[in-house]
């Protein structure tokens, strides 16, 4: 929404995210963002099995 900075997810190519972008990550995969040189601000909707946990530590 707001901001920008690098999405790395796992056995996929580092790549600049820019405001007004949208981006998927299968199911258990890992991933990250890193802020640019601004704040980065965001919007995730996370879609759970019910009965397991949000999010585990990779």
């Amino acid at each position: 929404m707001e901001g920008g900075g690098e999405l790395s997810v796992d056995g996929q190519a580092v790549r600049q995210m820019k405001p007004g972008e949208a981006f998927q990550v299968p199911a258990g995969v890992p991933h990250g963002v890193k802020n640019g040189n601004k704040t980065t601000r965001g919007v995730a909707t996370y879609v759970v099995e019910k009965g397991k946990p949000l999010a585990s530590p990779a």
